[in-house]
């Protein structure tokens, strides 16, 4: 795997994750989990952006694929 689709795939997840569990209702911000998360538009309370999930989720995604390499 790319590294440009390790980076895509690990932004989609750190929006889905954090706003489907977030739900409006700050569950996700007020938690553990809420280190590192943003809104990234102001206006918007429920969309949500972990910076901390993103990473992590890059790095797994690029080095468990490109161990995995056929």
């Amino acid at each position: 795997m790319k590294w440009i689709t390790a980076l895509v795939v690990g932004a989609i997840i750190a929006f889905i994750l954090p706003t489907a569990f977030d739900g409006g209702s700050g569950t996700w911000v007020h938690s553990w989990a809420g280190a590192g998360t943003v809104r990234p538009l102001e206006g918007s309370r429920n969309l949500l952006f972990s910076i901390p999930l993103f990473v992590g989720v890059s790095l797994a995604f690029r080095l468990i694929f490109n161990w995995h390499r056929i």
